[in-house]
Parts: C-alpha cells; structure tokens; sequence
C-alpha cells in the first residue's frame, strides 16, 4: 500500500525547495497531494491550491486578511484530514502549516516534518514548545540553528541549504558593467513599499545602465506596468535561467530582505540589502527581535559583511550614495562576495535533498 504525503509549502520559495527535494523521491511507492506553486506542479504533483492564496505580509496585512486566513487553514486542514496522510511535510510558512498541523493532529494520527526552521533565535523563542508538541522533526538550513532546538529538546537534523547543492564558490568578478539587479520584493505589498523608493534611486544614479528586475508569475506583469512608465532601461527575468543570468552579470545589486539574497549570493554578484516595513508594523515587531541585522549571512557571521540600511536608514538618499561607492570601486565589490563566500561555505554542498529523502524512507 502506497504511503501518503501531504506537502504544504508558503510562497515562491517553499514551492521551490519543496521541488528541489521530492525531485529526488521515488513517487511509484508514495500518493502525494500539496499546496504549492509552479515547481510542485512541474512534478505532476496534484495542488490542492496555488500557494499565493496564503502569501500576506507584516502584521497590519494579517489583520486585514484575517477572516480570509482562517478559512483557508480550516479548508487546508480539512483536505488534509480526508487525504489521512501518513506524513505532512512543511516548507517554511509555519504560521499557517503549524496551525494547520495542529488542527491535523487533533482528528488523524499522522507525522509531521518541517523543513526551513522557524526562526526562534531572532524573535519569538518560546514557539519551541508549541513546535515540539506538533512537530516530529525539523531539517535544519544552518548549523548555528541547532542549539535552539537541541536545548527544546526538539528532534532535528543540520541538512544545509538545497539552493547550495553541488556550488562551486570560485569567483571570477565577470560581472557587466552596465547591468545593475533590483530587488524590490515578491509579494504585492511588499512592491507598494519598496518599488518607489527603488525606482527613486535608479534615477539618482542612472548613467546609461540597465535595471533587471528578477520577477515571479504573480508579479511580472505588475512590474511590467509600473517600469514601463519610467524613462529608464530595464529588464524582467522570470524563469530561474534568465534570473541567474542576469544576477551573474550585474554589477551589483540592490535586494530587500529575503530569500533572493541566497539567490544573489548563489550567482556572486556584490549585494546590499535593504528593508522597509510599515512604521506601524516595525514599531510592533522590533521590541521582540533578538537579532541586529535582517541578513542571514550577517546574522551567521555575526557582523555586518553585507551592508544593510534598514528601515529609517532605506532612503533613496542613502540607498544611492551607498551604491555609487561600491560602483565606484571594484575592490570593495570583491570584498563583499569574497566575504559572504566564506560564510556560505559552512552550509553549502551538504547533500541537503538526498538526506532528507533518506530520513524521510527510513522513518516513514
């Protein structure tokens, strides 16, 4: 009889790290069912719904949208409930997959496995015990991780990062010097936030270059609209080829928080990193954050090797004399990935999906 897996993965990214791994799986023994994306659904993967139905941001726009979140997780748990799956297995977004899992739990006997940590040593450390009474194992990302759900007493397992698979870190600097990467963000509120400030800085510092602007199915054509209506020259890549091209050949680029970082720093290009939430939504969130910086790579490292302007700092001001310096001089842009290298090292090539695939068939 073929085990049940449930696959429940939050945005873009979960969707592709879910891909990278069940890739790996041999389906002929296993029923799947999922919520995800296009990577999911490239695997013949049945979707119960397209994840960006749960894609929200910040505090104020889950307020907004709470009545609508509800629904979703009872409508998700109820799927799951009637698959009976012998495995749920999470891909980031554990605000929605824990209550989801929780409200599983209550009605099927079923095991549990997330996969990207929820982040208890930046903010909210005490969700550690609401984890190890729902969750029966984490795949950790990063090896500093471990301690936190070692003292919780949480089974887990150091995995390293899949978007690292096979990464050979030898750098070239081959970059073009008229292509520049923005960033602004994948979800549509964080565009409203981000988009003006960056098309302000693209004209403080625009001498002839050209602006590529990685984008995904939900947001491509509004980008599209927007950029068109500037007197700049720009570029959209959606597919993950053109993306990785064109971060490869930039000069530099300019990124908000998130988990195009790692796609930038995969590609090598020099990154600056930029933040910028509601004031409202900064002033609620920042008195419980234990971390001083919004960079995973910052944060490992515990100093700031990837310069960050965060919140009041994210000024187009500001924003454009810190990409002019580093314009200006190559050898600070060496510095920056050389830099970030290092500390990618420390979870790279780590055989990430093959571990997992292997955990999951032998305890499944």
């Amino acid at each position: 009889m073929k085990k049940k897996i449930f696959i429940i993965t939050g945005e873009e990214s979960g969707d592709k790290l879910a891909s990278i791994i069940f890739s790996r799986l041999d389906i002929t023994n296993y029923e799947i069912k999922a919520i995800g994306g296009e990577n999911l659904k490239s695997l013949n993967f049945p979707i119960i719904f397209d994840n960006k139905k749960i894609t929200f941001f910040g505090i104020t726009d889950v307020i907004k949208n709470i009545f609508k979140i509800i629904n979703i997780i009872n409508y998700t748990a109820n799927q799951c409930i009637k698959f009976k799956p012998d495995l749920i297995f999470s891909v980031d977004c554990p605000d929605f997959s824990f209550r989801v899992i929780e409200k599983v739990k209550k009605k099927i006997k079923t095991k549990a496995y997330h996969f990207v940590a929820p982040t208890i040593w930046s903010w909210r450390e005490k969700r550690a015990l609401k984890i190890k009474k729902i969750i029966d194992h984490i795949f950790l990302l990063f090896p500093f991780e471990k301690y936190y759900f070692d003292k919780y007493n949480i089974s887990n397992s150091f995995v390293g990062h899949p978007y690292f698979l096979n990464y050979n870190n030898n750098y070239q600097n081959s970059s073009n010097d008229n292509i520049i990467t923005i960033c602004p963000g994948s979800r549509k509120s964080e565009l409203n936030q981000m988009l003006p400030i960056l098309i302000r800085v693209i004209k403080k510092i625009n001498k002839n270059y050209v602006f590529h602007f990685p984008a995904t199915s939900q947001t491509f054509e509004y980008l599209n609209n927007v950029l068109k209506k500037q007197n700049f020259k720009f570029v959209l890549s959606q597919n993950e080829q053109d993306k990785s091209r064109y971060i490869k050949d930039s000069i530099i680029s300019i990124a908000k928080s998130g988990t195009i970082s790692l796609d930038i720093c995969k590609n090598m290009c020099p990154l600056i990193t930029i933040y910028k939430m509601t004031n409202l939504n900064y002033l609620l969130i920042k008195p419980f954050v234990k971390v001083k910086f919004v960079n995973i790579i910052n944060i490992i490292a515990g100093k700031e090797i990837i310069p960050e302007l965060i919140q009041f700092d994210c000024t187009v001001d500001k924003i454009s004399s810190l990409v002019l310096k580093y314009l200006e001089n190559k050898n600070l842009r060496t510095k920056n990935v050389q830099n970030y290298l290092n500390i990618i090292n420390q979870f790279a090539n780590k055989n990430t999906d093959t571990k997992i695939i292997e955990y999951l068939q032998k305890n499944l």
